[in-house]
Formats: C-alpha cells, sequence, structure tokens
C-alpha cells in the first residue's frame, strides 16, 4: 500500500482518540458554557486537521467544520457509510495576500469524521460561507424485510 493510505490510517486513529479524549474531558468540566476544542493536528503528510463538530439535529447529522482561508472551489466532500471525509485547499488570493503566514505552511486541510448514526449519504447537502463548512445528512431509516411466519 502506498504511503497515503497509512496516513488516512493514521488520521482516523488520530479522529477516534481525539474524539474519546474530548468527550471524557468534557465530562469532567463543570461548566457546559466552556467547550473544549483540541489544538489543530498536522498529519505527517502535511495537512491540517480542521476543527470540527458533530451532532445530531432531529432526523439529520449535522457536521460543521472550521476551514479557515479555504476556497470553496477546492473542498473536495466525500458523505459515506458512517464517515464524512474532506479534503480542501487555501484560497490563491489569501496566500497571496499573506504569504508567510503560519497557516500556509501546510497544504491544506484534511480529515475524516466519524458520524454518531447511519446517514442516507445521496441525501446529504453542504454549504460553505465564511471558512465554515456545514453538512446536513438524513439520518437512515431503518430497513427491514416482513419475513412470514409458517
Amino acid at each position: 500500500m502506498s504511503g497515503i493510505f497509512r496516513d488516512w490510517d493514521i488520521e482516523r486513529l488520530v479522529d477516534r482518540i481525539t474524539r474519546e479524549v474530548s468527550e471524557e474531558v468534557s465530562k469532567l468540566v463543570e461548566s457546559a458554557a466552556s467547550p473544549i476544542r483540541l489544538a489543530t493536528y498536522i498529519t505527517p503528510s502535511g495537512y491540517r486537521r480542521p476543527v470540527s463538530e458533530t451532532y445530531v439535529d432531529g432526523d439529520e447529522v449535522v457536521v460543521v467544520i472550521e476551514l479557515p482561508a479555504a476556497s470553496k472551489d477546492s473542498i473536495d466532500l466525500r458523505v459515506r457509510e458512517g464517515e464524512v471525509e474532506v479534503e480542501a485547499g487555501f484560497s490563491e488570493e489569501l496566500k497571496k495576500a499573506a504569504p508567510k503566514y503560519s497557516l500556509f505552511k501546510s497544504r491544506g486541510y484534511r480529515a475524516v469524521i466519524s458520524l454518531p448514526k447511519d446517514v442516507d449519504a445521496e441525501k446529504a447537502k453542504a454549504t460553505f460561507r465564511d471558512g465554515v463548512l456545514v453538512v446536513r445528512i438524513p439520518v437512515q431509516k431503518p430497513k427491514g424485510v416482513a419475513v412470514k411466519v409458517e
């Protein structure tokens, strides 16, 4: 396997560990008014792992991903069973305006985000405004087949 697949495995592991640590730390914090955000992780392949939050809102799973300085045209978003995968590059205009900004030392953003419920990926919708990507995905309705009992 090529190195990129190993990077994705590392990113999935980091995502899981980050989520588990965040959940445990959040349990210890008495004040729900001060959410905890873990530092941005830079992958071995040079991408930043963006800050994100996932929650269930009625019959939808909502994933909010912060992509400051990202270009809308560069966003590659994929929704699969159990996860959302995003990769985004930086705005060339912003890179020219502030070429020494530390954010631009990375290659862009990349993350694989686990979803809390099964979703209907075909019906996912996404919007990108002011550096924030919001992905809304309907929760998968349980499927079943009636079986005649003899």
